[in-house]
């Protein structure tokens, strides 16, 4: 098994801390959130600018269709493959989001050290979801893992489908010094299936150790012999750590000395890795990261900002700033814990704990923000330009302050501008615990601006967001400075999800909006009343009644007509 997070853990001292039910019936409804990233063995190089798509006609709906999950004592009931009517089909092509085949030799997904858990999430974007995940070829890597299915249970006459920890993640717990070729296959619940080739190599060579009670300065910064501290990578002359990973254990102050405020990837490694069972906890007390290259990547810890944080430059408050050249960037497994400024929180330019600017390039491929946690003061969470082939899945937050933020950053989840095409927004779960201050300036927990051929699904939210222009989803389907003629050819797809207790939705006919670019089918709002405009294409939501509990699970009177058909819900009749 894989060793427990920080995430994991806080996940559940939080629902036990709110009294709220541990076990939903929900997809993105986890322990620790995780879904994850392929890699493909055509190579395209460095921009990543060509997606590895499903080929229809290599689709084998009958392969493993009946197979089922261990999950312990016997077989899980059911099937992984869902009957017609209780999932979507694909609304874009499965496309491998990361690892990809192009990142550079030194990315996570290319290395482990001997010894030491490795994991990498499979992030697969578009599709008819949930996926299943297998090994197909280990290579020779013995006691490679992957979490295969959504966990399956009965429940009150339905086979109840959840997240775990484990699904859709690669990892070996004991890696074996070696070069190891990989095969995988993600198959959608159309039977389309994407084959993914990882190439691993296991060596010491080129990583890292920061341990602050176990470390000294003085070491080589090996696994027996630790640094103590970051500022000891920022002291390196002439870049040398630059292209290497690191694992951080326990508290490590990021930046503990004035000068070194700042984890540049362009001259310090743009990997950061929790180590496995330390509990790391990486905290900021002025600085952030500023990441200018290709294949940044940071997981498996908890980062936050220290209770005195202060904000040095006076705005553009963020804790990663993203710039040009920054394809396939990954935040996996990361617990969020404290966001927020001294003396002030809000109206500081565009705040968020990651900021993807506008590239000069025009374009930033294969982004993936999954299965990570926000908790305490909190904020805007993403403020993204420029998206393609990207995904933000089974994220949570649970019992955040969402209390950073600023006028610019209207959404928890905001697909901002610059055309973000091609994305998945999928699994999320902001229900639990959470408080959504009004003085924030924030007013939708996912939100998009100037975007198309986006999908919004299986997402849970509860919020409190029921003043004008406000929702828990929040769409402006196009403006007048994309430049873009948007046709029914390029959509949004809301579908499959639960929300309470508004949606808010505008668009114009002076921005050439046709009708039918908004496509809401089968989702659920409690309460409120959906948006009706020419440009919208409604098929099959419920709204009006208060349809599901504090966390967002469908109450007893509405599971027989509604549960595994309609919302975020996942599941099948055992006579059915």
């Amino acid at each position: 098994m894989r060793p427990p997070s920080p995430t994991r853990h806080l996940l559940l001292t939080l629902a036990l801390t709110l009294a709220l039910t541990a076990c939903s019936d929900d997809p993105g409804d986890t322990d620790r959130p995780t879904d994850a990233g392929a890699d493909t063995s055509v190579d395209t190089g460095d921009t990543g600018t060509s997606p590895d798509t499903a080929d229809a006609d290599d689709a084998s709906p009958d392969a493993d269709a009946d197979a089922d999950t261990d999950t312990g004592p016997g077989p899980a009931p059911g099937s992984w493959q869902l009957p017609e009517g209780t999932f979507m089909p694909a609304k874009m092509p499965m496309t491998l989001t990361h690892p990809r085949p192009e990142a550079a030799a030194w990315a996570l997904s290319k290395n482990a050290h001997p010894g030491v858990h490795w994991e990498i999430p499979i992030v697969v974007q578009g599709g008819a979801w949930p996926f299943r995940y297998a090994i197909t070829d280990d290579g020779g890597a013995t006691g490679l893992t992957i979490g295969e299915e959504l966990e399956r249970s009965e429940d009150d006459g339905f086979i109840v489908h959840r997240s775990t920890p484990e699904y859709g993640t690669l990892w070996w717990e004991e890696p074996v010094e070696g070069t190891y070729d990989i095969t995988l296959q993600v198959t959608d619940q159309e039977g389309a299936t994407l084959d993914v080739a990882v190439s691993l190599k296991v060596g010491t060579e080129g990583w890292l150790f920061v341990d602050p009670l176990q470390g000294d300065d003085a070491n080589p910064g090996t696994l027996d012999a630790p640094f103590a501290s970051i500022a000891r990578i920022h002291a390196e002359p002439d870049e040398g750590f630059k292209d290497h990973r690191v694992y951080l254990k326990g508290l490590v102050p990021m930046d503990p000395e004035p000068g070194g405020t700042n984890i540049s990837s362009g001259r310090m490694p743009s990997v950061w890795v929790g180590f496995p069972g330390s509990d790391a906890v990486l905290e900021a007390r002025v600085g952030q990261f500023i990441v200018s290259g290709t294949d940044f990547t940071i997981a498996n810890l908890e980062h936050r900002h220290a209770e005195d944080f202060f904000q040095d430059d006076g705005g553009y408050f963020h804790m990663f700033t993203v710039y040009d050249n920054t394809h396939r960037v990954l935040i996996h497994d990361v617990h969020f814990s404290r966001f927020h400024g001294n003396p002030q929180n809000v109206d500081m330019g565009n705040s968020s704990i990651i900021m993807f600017t506008n590239p000069a390039e025009g374009e930033r491929n294969h982004v993936a923000v999954v299965n990570n946690l926000l908790s305490g003061d909190n904020g805007t969470f993403t403020s993204a330009y420029q998206l393609r082939y990207s995904v933000f899945e089974k994220n949570r937050a649970l019992g955040a302050n969402f209390k950073t933020s600023d006028s610019a950053t209207w959404a928890i989840f905001y697909i901002k501008g610059g055309l973000n095409e091609f994305v998945s927004l999928r699994a999320n779960t902001f229900a639990e615990g959470n408080q959504w201050p009004r003085s924030a300036n924030t007013s939708g927990a996912l939100g998009m601006d100037r975007a198309r051929n986006i999908e919004f699904a299986y997402n849970r939210l509860h919020t409190d967001y029921t003043w004008d222009r406000s929702g828990a989803l929040k769409i402006w389907t196009a403006s007048p400075a994309t430049g873009t003629s948007w046709t029914a050819d390029t959509p949004v797809w809301v579908y499959r999800n639960s929300l309470r207790e508004q949606v808010s939705i505008e668009g114009h006919n002076l921005d050439d909006v046709a009708d039918g670019t908004l496509r809401l089918e089968k989702n659920i709002l409690d309460k409120g009343t959906w948006p009706q405009a020419d440009y919208i294409q409604a098929s099959d939501n419920l709204g009006g009644e208060t349809y599901h509990d504090e966390a967002m699970n469908l109450l007893p009177a509405y599971r027989d007509a509604h549960l595994g058909q309609r919302g975020a819900q996942i599941a099948v009749p055992i006579d059915g």
